[in-house]
This record gives structure tokens, sequence and C-alpha cells, in this order.
């Protein structure tokens, strides 16, 4: 009787631990969280949600435009279509990737790079293709994470090459002090430049020079 009695503690037991786990357990996404081809998502926590900027995944001419998602749990997410895309940056021609956002001062600032631009010369250089003569890191401001956003230049905000890095591929930064910072590169470069105030340029470093490269394979 007393091992009967036991395999009913057991089985009783079981139940209420399997019934009381499947009514605490959290609801989870799934992956992928989301739909479709992205990449190069930026995470971000804006105006108490949460925030993923990804590039679309596409042909160089097809990838001009971003999509945003938000949730408020990080199980069920809406999607904000086509809030930036090459009719607002209308400099940007082909290949609008890698956003990256942060807040200022109320407002929302979408960096990101565009068209892949190339080094005269360089083994991607096309001196017949008119997109290599304009392009890099653009800047677009808004209100709001959702947008409306605009061009906040009209131009690149960096379109050259600075010790020898393609200007693409950039992460902003907000340090304790509230000074903002810029990591960016490619080729095997890679550079580190303080934003001004107003982010419509850089503040120069002790030496004089906008850029420093801090490539760690060197």
């Amino acid at each position: 009787m007393k091992t009967v009695h036991m395999t009913m503690l057991m089985i009783a037991f079981a139940c209420v631990t399997q019934c009381a786990s499947s009514q605490t357990a959290p609801p989870r996404s799934g992956n992928p969280i989301l739909p479709g081809w992205y990449a190069d998502p930026e995470g971000a926590v804006l105006d108490g949600q949460y925030w993923i900027f990804p590039t679309f995944s596409a042909a160089y001419r097809d990838q001009t435009f971003f999509d945003a998602f938000s949730s408020k749990d990080l199980v069920t997410w809406t999607k904000h279509e086509h809030i930036l895309d090459n009719r607002i940056i209308t400099w940007a021609r082909q290949a609008m990737w890698a956003p990256a956002i942060i807040e200022k001062d109320g407002k929302t600032y979408l960096f990101f790079s565009a068209n892949d631009i190339q080094r005269p010369g360089g083994p991607m250089w096309n001196p017949d293709d008119t997109i290599n003569h304009v392009g890099g890191i653009g800047v677009a401001v808004a209100d709001s994470p959702e947008g409306p956003y605009k061009d906040y230049l009209g131009k690149p905000l960096i379109s050259d090459f600075y010790n020898n890095a393609q200007p693409i591929d950039q992460f902003v930064f907000r340090d304790t002090d509230g000074t903002h910072y810029m990591y960016y590169g490619g080729w095997r470069h890679c550079n580190l430049a303080k934003l001004n105030d107003t982010f419509t340029g850089f503040v120069p470093w002790e030496d004089g020079t906008l850029f420093r490269e801090i490539n760690p394979m060197k």
C-alpha cells in the first residue's frame, strides 16, 4: 500500500507542477521574430517600447527603404512600413542599409549608409557609374521613432574616405557625459569621430583631425 500511495503522490505532484508551469510560463515570440528578409538589426528602447530598425535585404537597386518594428512585450510586433526611403533621401539611389537610431533633445535621429560608394581607382570602382560619385553616411530626423522622417542635411554627413575607411556601417554612441560618438568603417578600416551638438558635423580631436582610426587589425 505504501508503494501505491507513493506512486499516486508522485503523479499528483507531477500534474500540479506541470499545470503550474504551463500557467506561469511567459509567452514567446519564436524565431525568427519577424517575417520577411531583414538584416543588420538596430535594437533600442524608445518611448517606453522596444524597437528594431533593420536593413531590408534585397538587390541593391531594390534596397531603397527602411521598415521599423515596435513591441511592448518583445512578443507581438507592429510593422511600420517605409519610415524612410529614397523619395525622401533623394541623393540615395541604391543600397540603403545599416540604420543606427538615437534620440536627442526630443528628436529621433536615424543614421544610415547609402549608395555603397567606392574609392576612385579601388577594386570596386566603376568610373561610368555616377552612383560612385555621391553617397556615404546620411542622417534623417523625426519627432518620433515611427516618423515621418526627413533628410536632415540634404547630403551625406560623411561622403569621403578618411584613413582608408569606407563611409558605411555606422553606430552612434552617447557617453555618460552626453557626448555623442560615431564608429564606422569598411574595407578593413574603422574610424571613431566625435559628433557636434547638432549632428551636422564633427568636433576635432586634440591633434586637429576629425577621424581617428581604431582598426583592431593593426
